[in-house]
């Protein structure tokens, strides 16, 4: 299935967003074609997953899977279902359970559609590293029943969560996040603050309270918190000013604080997350090819 991109953006672009068997797409998305996008998968005939209440809360989550089940016509068993996604309450109404326990169920629908095109909008918003595991394993079942997998995110870190080859859309079109490595140019600095811009002003930020830096749409954004501060750098003159403080770059579009990273998580064979010990447990792309060289890092910090 070919879906064009003008009909998402209403840009000058000619491209189009290819869907094919056994194959699956991780595209990062303005926030505000979203909705747009959602609505054109679903007039393309995609069955589309957008975070929306899809079933009845009066009923619980066993009930609904038998009735999906049937309804598709699906040889999955409800049991194994229920044991393959850690459902420990299957008989409460879905009124009773948190949102982490219903997003099973939306993994499960999904797995059990007869629908050829399977397509995700910002599934990783607000969820919990468990429910991440959980759908990675139903990503590999859809491409082994040969369906076809589109996950559409808003953050650009959320979309290498699903893979390593991610595409960027915008008003000219759909072009590939590039990932290659770039060489490490060590140097050293005995600064403690560096500038960044807030507004319409210059303020100055503790190096070592910055948590991670991200290069996007051309700029250099430095999370600090809740916070976010553009700084008048690339990415490369960055990494030079700031490895000496236990700064890596784990990624080409990621600059991370070692000091801050919590935990490493692997998703599948070739897509890592560092995660930041901060209260949204920021979840930061790896490359593969710097996997075991940050861990190396991190024991010697």
């Amino acid at each position: 299935m070919d879906i064009e991109i003008q009909k998402i953006t209403a840009g000058p672009s000619n491209g189009k967003i290819k869907m094919r068997a056994g194959k699956s797409l991780a595209v990062q998305i303005p926030y505000e074609l979203a909705e747009t996008f959602s609505d054109t998968m679903e007039k393309a005939g995609a069955h589309v997953f957008s975070g929306g209440l899809l079933y009845y809360k009066r009923l619980n989550l066993k009930v609904h899977i038998e009735y999906l089940r049937k309804w598709y016509n699906s040889p999955l068993k409800t049991e194994d279902l229920i044991r393959q996604f850690n459902i420990t309450d299957s008989v409460s109404s879905l009124s009773k359970l948190n949102r982490t326990e219903i997003q099973k169920l939306t993994y499960i629908h999904a797995l059990l559609s007869n629908n050829q095109y399977i397509v995700f909008i910002d599934p990783f918003l607000n969820t919990v590293n468990d429910n991440i595991h959980l759908f990675h394993k139903m990503k590999e079942q859809l491409i082994q029943q040969e369906k076809s997998l589109l996950v559409a995110s808003s953050r650009l870190e959320d979309a290498f969560i699903v893979q390593p080859d991610v595409m960027k859309l915008s008003d000219q079109g759909l072009e590939t996040v590039e990932t290659t490595d770039n060489t490490e140019d060590n140097s050293s600095s005995n600064v403690s603050k560096i500038k960044v811009k807030a507004h319409d002003k210059t303020i100055f930020v503790t190096i070592e309270e910055i948590e991670y830096l991200e290069s996007h749409d051309g700029k250099v954004y430095i999370n600090l918190g809740s916070e976010k501060f553009i700084m008048e750098s690339t990415l490369q003159g960055a990494e030079e000013q700031l490895e000496a403080h236990g700064f890596y770059r784990c990624h080409r579009s990621y600059l991370v604080n070692l000091h801050k990273v919590k935990e490493i998580i692997t998703w599948s064979k070739n897509t890592y997350s560092v995660i930041i010990d901060n209260s949204e447990k920021s979840r930061i792309p790896l490359s593969r090819t710097k996997f075991n060289e940050i861990q190396d890092k991190l024991l010697k910090l």
